[in-house]
């Protein structure tokens, strides 16, 4: 289960952050808003870290892809054949 604080709480107890985030992810909270999350960091996580990135930039740019690839949805399936 996350631990959830906020902002405040992180700036105040930055060291005990570090603690709760060893046992699970911290969400820090803006204006009752999830803001961010805090996972701890291991040996080989680049990769999902990349991934995740990715995922987020998508998800923040939805609407601008949506609309980019609308015309191809809608065209259905290619007939290209190897």
């Amino acid at each position: 289960m996350p631990k959830i604080i906020t902002t405040t709480q992180l700036q105040q107890n930055i060291g005990q952050i570090d603690d709760y985030a060893q046992e699970g992810p911290v969400i820090v909270t803006n204006y009752g808003k999830a803001n961010l999350v805090i996972f701890p960091y291991f040996e080989g996580s680049d990769e999902a870290i990349e991934d995740y990135w990715e995922n987020y930039e998508m998800w923040q740019n939805r609407k601008v892809l949506e609309e980019r690839y609308k015309k191809s949805i809608e065209s259905g399936p290619s007939d290209l054949a190897f």
